[in-house]
């Protein structure tokens, strides 16, 4: 066991000394050396390098990205706004400062004496070759330059034309080169592939503009390792300064330094936000990125938060000292609004020419007032006004005066003080607003305003005139009592009057004058009526629509008028449908649901009944042509409709059975055979409450005998319809509730037995 032991502690020594041999393997020179000079306590901890992304612009990599919610400084919405672009315009005339380089096409054209087209792109060495003219160096040329020597070598060459200008020649860009870009601490940094023509603001929104930390003021155009130029995209913001949107070159880098300094700025500006200020800048400068204030700004003083150490610190900045004042980054500003209130007005309302406020000059009195608001008008009430007075102290006091005495010098003039208010009223608003109600049969029933001295006649003639139905001379006029007795009491409601005028509408002698709120009615002429009509259809002779000729014409009448039956019709398919007119339907309505409430019941059938507006009503042909005096033989009312059916050799079976379906009528079949044509009733049929609803509407139901055990089912008819209604939910009788009737049947019959064996006895 010991041997064991110390084998295993030996393998597991070697294994240790392993993993540091490697460990130490795998070490740098530079790290093995500081080791080796005892420098084991050092960490040294490198950067790590990550991987820069490299993108190939698209046409949308020059619209502007939008930026989260958050992002709030100014000059973020230059990146967000999506109808701005700044994509390079490649179809323009090459540049003149336009510096040439590998990757250019160009594009030679001579014409003229001699002609050539040739196109050929500047190769790495930054040279092109034309043919019979030989190897031309152009890198680094700017365009003109370029074709200055392109032309001088070709006229010294294939092209003398182009020395005597007997030839012109012509170099255009073709294909232009690419260039790479690199943008660091932008919203999407990384490396750009774009033209040779993309200047720094094409650069800013292909890579989204500074990132959340960055800033918007001094981003650098680094070329050849050193800061070529700094870019303030607030200078173009707020005055279109495009300095330093120069193009850029191969190998250019676009840094957004980290800000240094934002501060934000509230309230009664034009352009509230939060801004980025440099090193030196002031509120004044703050102020102007701004816009300035708004109309309604208070300019006396600004509040600003200062951060100190520990916490917030507010200052009041006074007019003289905040323009210069230099903002710290965290500083947040308020500028507030000036108050609503005037210092220095009186008010007038009512009933002058021109209402409003005025100034508070000195020594103004009332009479001033109102001559200054354009005097009183016409119909003012002059009796009384009233002068509300606003105290320092914040009370009020009411000041009533006669505006007649003031105006006319009659009592004293009363001076006025800031925030007077001065209401004087007008005629009308003391007077009630007088009505008169007309109905009947006039052409524009209605309420009507009042006016002295308006007529009966000036009434109707405002209501359009008498209808052809009007009774003239039965016109009722009831008017309000009136009475200046307090202690007098009376049964009478209202004074009746009844008028004859004629029809016409011209002026009357005699008239008679209506009074406030007097209710007119015209009656109807009651020998007036119009024609009435019902309509029959189907088998007889002449159907149609038929003008009732007499209060009590029925339906024998009408059928007689008809030229009557057809063969084909069919006497047990005759009904009458009758439009329902109910003026009480709400409130049966109410009722039903009122009592379907006490007797817990939840359907909705018996409101739906009361709500049809049709009514199918059966006609006995047989028993009306037999008695035309009968109840049933109906006196008709305009809107009947008529219907004679023809016989339909045919029975309905739908509700519960297995296929609902149509089969032919057959004599002294009863109803479990049609139900048989249909395959019988399913599970969820209530073969209690069959019912079959007849061709001419009316209906007839099972009926049940002794506790259910004996069934009467209805007879059928041709053009019937058999209808087997489902079973209530609930699923039917319990076991107990069979139980308990099976008990009960069995003791009635044995109790029935016994009765009659003692009747024998």
């Amino acid at each position: 066991m010991h041997i064991k032991n110390s084998l295993l502690l030996f393998i597991a020594c070697f294994i240790s000394f392993n993993i540091s041999v490697n460990d130490a393997k795998a070490q740098t020179p530079s790290k093995r050396d500081s080791l080796a000079k005892g420098e084991s306590s050092k960490v040294s901890v490198e950067p790590t390098a990550t991987p820069i992304v490299t993108r190939e612009t698209q046409k949308n990599d020059y619209l502007s990205s939008p930026k989260p919610p958050g992002n709030k400084v100014f000059g973020s919405s230059f990146f967000d706004s999506p109808s701005l672009s700044f994509e390079p315009n490649l179809r323009i005339a090459t540049p003149t400062n336009y510096i040439l380089g590998p990757d250019d096409e160009l594009a030679i054209n001579v014409s003229g004496y001699q002609e050539t087209n040739i196109k050929t792109t500047i190769g790495p060495e930054g040279t092109i070759f034309i043919p019979q003219v030989g190897t031309i160096e152009l890198s680094g040329l700017r365009i003109d330059d370029a074709i200055a020597r392109i032309k001088g070598k070709m006229a010294q060459t294939a092209y003398p034309s182009l020395r005597s200008n007997l030839s012109m020649l012509t170099v255009s860009l073709g294909k232009i080169r690419s260039i790479h870009i690199i943008a660091i601490g932008a919203y999407k940094p990384g490396n750009f592939t774009v033209s040779s023509l993309t200047t720094v603001y094409n650069a800013l929104l292909a890579c989204g503009g500074p990132g959340d930390i960055n800033t918007y003021r001094n981003i650098e155009l680094i070329r050849n390792n050193k800061v070529f130029t700094t870019i303030d995209i607030y200078q173009f913001l707020t005055r279109g300064d495009q300095k330093g949107n120069i193009m850029l070159k191969e190998g250019d880098v676009i840094n957004f330094p980290v800000y240094k300094k934002h501060v934000e700025l509230r309230g009664q500006v034009k352009k509230p936000g939060i801004y980025e200020l440099k090193d030196g800048e002031t509120f004044e400068n703050l102020l102007f990125f701004a816009g300035g204030y708004t109309d309604s700004a208070y300019r006396a003083s600004v509040k600003v938060k200062q951060i100190t150490d520990i916490e917030r610190r507010v200052k009041d900045l006074s007019k003289t000292e905040i323009l210069a004042y230099q903002p710290a980054s965290g500083d947040v500003f308020t500028v507030d609004a000036v108050l609503t209130r005037v210092e220095n007005s009186v008010n007038i309302s009512g009933g002058v020419y021109r209402p409003g406020e005025f100034e508070l000059t000195p020594g103004i009195t009332i009479s001033a007032l109102i001559k200054r608001a354009g005097g009183l008008l016409e119909n003012v009430f002059t009796d009384r006004a009233t002068l509300t007075r606003t105290h320092i102290d914040g009370t009020t006091e009411n000041i009533t005066f006669n505006v007649s005495d003031i105006m006319k010098g009659g009592s004293a003039d009363i001076p006025l003080i800031k925030r007077d208010n001065i209401n004087i009223s007008i005629l009308n608003e003391f007077v009630v607003p007088y009505k008169i109600s007309l109905s009947g049969e006039v052409r524009r029933p209605g309420s009507f305003d009042y006016s002295k001295n308006l007529s009966l006649k000036d009434l109707i003639y405002k209501a359009g005139g008498f209808t052809d139905a009007a009774s003239t001379y039965n016109i009722e006029v009831s008017r309000r009592i009136i009475s200046n007795r307090t202690q007098v009491v009376t049964d009478s409601i209202a004074i009746i009057y009844t008028l004859s005028t004629s029809t016409n509408l011209s002026i009357e002698s005699d008239k008679f004058i209506l009074s406030p709120f007097d209710i007119v009615v015209v009656r109807r002429n009651p020998g007036y009526v119009e024609q009435q009509s019902v309509t029959i259809n189907g088998e007889v002779n002449v159907p149609g629509v038929y003008i009732i000729k007499s209060k009590n014409e029925r339906v024998s009448n009408l059928i007689k008028r008809a030229g009557g039956l057809t063969p084909y019709a069919y006497l047990k398919g005759i009904y009458l449908t009758r439009r329902a007119i109910d003026n009480n339907t709400q409130q049966k309505e109410e009722i039903v649901e009122n009592i379907q409430k006490s007797i817990k019941d939840t359907s909705s059938k018996a409101t739906d009944d009361i709500a049809k507006t049709n009514a199918r009503i059966p006609i006995n042909y047989k028993k009306i042509i037999d008695d035309p005096n009968t109840v049933q033989n109906y006196v008709l009312l305009n809107g009947d409709i008529i219907e004679v059916l023809k016989e339909d050799p045919l029975v309905k079976i739908s509700g519960e059975v297995l296929a609902a379906n149509r089969t032919g009528f057959v004599e002294n079949k009863g109803l479990g055979y049609y139900i048989t044509q249909a395959g019988g009733t399913n599970l969820k049929a209530r073969k209690s409450k069959i019912y079959v609803i007849y061709a001419d509407g009316h209906v007839k139901r099972t009926k049940n005998g002794f506790f259910g055990l004996f069934r009467s089912y209805p007879t059928v008819e041709a053009g019937a319809e058999i209808i087997v209604p489902h079973k209530r939910d609930g699923g039917g009788a319990t076991a107990t509730e069979i139980l308990g009737l099976t008990s009960g049947i069995i003791s009635i019959t044995t109790l029935i037995i016994v009765t009659i064996s003692s009747l024998r006895k």
